[in-house]
């Protein structure tokens, strides 16, 4: 069972069962270490947010300090699912371990930050009549869904079975008509908490294998323009291993030099071609 997202904590939920999932499969002790620590910290961000959404019409440091802290469970969380995707490709193990590392070491440091300013701004303090049994049921939830692998497709929500068909359905590249072969775009709408990044991950499991050239990238409200693009990057050139600190202009380039190459391969449907083309004019205007 997936512990679902909801509009108080954020991605804490699952981001917790999947930094255990990682714990019990991980080898380099180094490594483990780091992510043990991790997945603490998360730990206790998880139970402040929990605490402070009981708190009724709380100061706006609350409300901004919760805001950002359910954007870093949520960048957390695509970052393990892109590690999982891109560590089954064929790229160099080795690269994508380094590249990991780097990650965890980021992510620590964010998750720092925000525990700092929980205290900094005394946030503890706006805290009337905390609820005590919080702690428990949040562990009760994480406990009950430790077991889940990331590599099974989770079980649909209640409600979502109808609209993943019918987006598959639509999606799906077909052969024929000029009308079939049209560039299509999906926006799935809907509060926080829904499913949506859920519905988002299933139809790209199912999809993904149909293109040559793919990318599953998730931005929050305040996106990091270079980490997208260099998302984007490593998946479609996973032998390419771009630098930490590789800014804005050169990822375009890379990005926008590979999809060239692929748009004009003689040996492409005419329908290909008309993809990358697309998709080159717009990736300067992400």
């Amino acid at each position: 069972m997936e512990v679902p997202n909801s509009a108080s904590t954020g991605a804490m939920g699952s981001l917790l069962c999947k930094l255990d999932e990682l714990l019990r499969t991980t080898e380099d002790d180094d490594e483990t270490h780091a992510i043990r620590q991790l997945r603490d910290d998360v730990s206790r961000i998880d139970l402040m947010l929990a605490e402070l959404s009981e708190v009724h019409d709380p100061p706006l440091t609350v409300n901004y300090w919760m805001r950002d802290a359910r954007e870093l469970s949520y960048d957390m969380e695509y970052c393990i699912d892109l590690f999982v995707v891109v560590f089954h490709s064929d790229s160099d193990a080795s690269k994508k371990t380094a590249a990991w590392t780097d990650e965890i070491s980021g992510f620590r440091t964010r998750v720092e930050e925000v525990m700092e300013r929980y205290y900094r701004f005394k946030l503890d303090k706006s805290l009337a009549n905390p609820n005590t049994s919080v702690e428990s049921i949040r562990l009760q939830i994480q406990t009950a869904s430790r077991s889940q692998d990331l590599n099974t497709p989770a079980v649909d929500p209640i409600g979502m079975e109808g609209p993943k068909t019918e987006l598959v359905r639509w999606l799906k590249p077909k052969g024929g008509d000029g009308e079939e072969l049209q560039l299509k775009v999906v926006s799935i709408l809907g509060v926080e908490g829904v499913g949506k990044s859920t519905l988002a991950q299933e139809l790209w499991r199912i999809l993904g294998e149909e293109f040559q050239c793919r990318a599953f990238v998730q931005a929050s409200k305040k996106p990091n323009m270079r980490r997208i693009l260099r998302s984007i990057l490593l998946q479609v050139r996973p032998n390419l291993q771009p630098p930490e600190a590789c800014q804005v202009p050169n990822l375009i380039r890379n990005i926008t030099e590979h999809l060239q190459d692929k748009r004009f391969h003689s040996s492409w449907p005419y329908h290909l071609n008309y993809y990358a083309a697309f998709i080159v004019s717009h990736v300067g205007h992400l």
